[in-house]
């Protein structure tokens, strides 16, 4: 986990002139409005991504949720430094409420690129297929929903666009 966390802001935080950005917005994601009470959701996606490594008993089921992991962050590390890509934010928002506060000590940390692919929303689909594994249809079927919320969440964040989501 510590040496995942160093290579996603090591790469995150690099500089990468502003022009050799690729642009992934459409008209549809301008259009989505900025709803900062989505945040809690967006956020959510940690714990989330965590259930796997305590509901999987069987160690084969582990080693598999391990390996979705490390592929997923992977692919996205690799995305994320050789096709570096922005998204437009609201940065400078006011910070009353706990979602706006979040939202400002994350854009604080993680800087406004390198959101091609969502890994929240990578992350978020072996999850549901864990907890399908492990609980069956009707709880992998909220944790379905959930992970929809989460993707969701993103967008009316403004922490991704629809391809980064689509993709991810």
């Amino acid at each position: 986990l510590l040496v995942w966390l160093a290579l996603y802001f090591i790469i995150n935080r690099r500089s990468v002139d502003p022009q050799h950005r690729l642009d992934m917005g459409t008209d549809l994601d301008r259009r989505i409005p900025f709803v900062p009470q989505m945040g809690l959701v967006y956020f959510s996606t940690y714990p989330f991504v965590f259930l796997p490594f305590f509901i999987l008993q069987q160690t084969q089921q582990f080693y598999w949720s391990l390996a979705n992991f490390i592929f997923i962050s992977l692919v996205s590390g690799l995305f994320h430094a050789f096709l570096p890509s922005k998204v437009e934010r609201v940065e400078d928002m006011d910070t009353g409420g706990v979602n706006r506060k979040m939202l400002h000590w994350f854009q604080r940390l993680a800087a406004p690129h390198g959101n091609f692919p969502s890994m929240h929303v990578a992350l978020s689909v072996p999850v549901v297929g864990a907890i399908f594994m492990v609980a069956g249809p009707l709880i992998g079927s909220l944790a379905l929903a959930w992970a929809v919320l989460i993707a969701l969440s993103t967008l009316f964040t403004k922490q991704h666009y629809i391809w980064d989501v689509l993709v991810g």
